[in-house]
């Protein structure tokens, strides 16, 4: 398991997940005097994956090969050499503040026979700009359940914009045979939110001091739980380790 340091720390959660299933035993909490000067709160950390990883096969490519070729990486799970895991979204949600959530820009294009990026978090209310860099027909279904949100087509030359209005995880295909092709974005009503990065790591700066529902959700490792409180000016440092995987 990788080795993360984290400077000036105050306060360190240790939770140990188990991938599919609800952890075994209660949280480790490990306390630490470090001074530090944020004004508000700052949650760091990182999603590890414990035990052998071993990486998923490309995805076989069905449709369009003379451009897109014979397979494709496999984007579900990325871990890193240390355990890291790529792609986590963490959200804090406040359980005794009410927070404003302003509404942003992201986009999703279409990148060599990828969605790109694959996963996103984003505040409800947010525009979602639709475009296609590929020379080749895509199209971007988006579902929230079982429920169609919408099903655009994007020839290289059409962009698109959609109002992300409903919270949730919204998965995206494609459906002109490209059925490699996948991506997500959870749609969320707090402001407070980060992606993992290549190593599994992140950061949510400016926290309000409160206490926190945190919820850690990945497309494959599935949606964890815990709570934590926010001191006014500290950091406090979350690492979550999901179980091994079996097969």
């Amino acid at each position: 398991m990788k080795q993360i340091k984290f400077p000036r720390l105050l306060i360190l959660v240790l939770i140990a997940f188990n991938a599919g299933i609800a952890s075994a035993g209660s949280p480790n909490f490990h306390l630490s005097a470090a001074p530090v000067t944020f004004s508000n709160g700052q949650l760091r950390g990182a999603v590890l994956l414990a035990g052998k990883y071993h990486r998923p096969a490309p995805l076989k490519v069905v449709k369009s090969r003379s451009f897109c070729g014979l397979i494709v990486p496999n984007e579900t799970l990325l871990v890193d050499p240390g355990g890291g895991v790529k792609n986590a979204v963490v959200i804090l949600r406040p359980l005794h503040q009410t927070v404003n959530v302003q509404p942003g820009r992201i986009s999703l294009d279409n990148k060599r026979c990828a969605f790109t990026p694959h996963v996103q978090v984003v505040g409800i209310g947010s525009e979602l700009l639709l475009k296609n860099s590929d020379p080749i027909l895509h199209t971007v279904h988006a579902r929230l359940g079982n429920e169609t949100l919408f099903n655009v087509g994007l020839p290289r030359w059409r962009q698109v914009s959609k109002v992300l209005d409903r919270l949730g995880v919204i998965r995206i295909e494609c459906d002109v045979l490209h059925t490699w092709m996948s991506a997500a974005i959870v749609v969320v009503s707090t402001p407070y939110v980060a992606v993992t990065d290549e190593d599994g790591l992140f950061t949510i700066e400016e926290i309000p001091p409160g206490k926190y529902d945190v919820e850690i959700w990945h497309e494959v490792l599935g949606t964890k739980k815990t709570q934590i409180s926010v001191p006014q000016s500290g950091t406090i440092l979350l690492e979550a380790v999901y179980g091994q995987i079996s097969g």
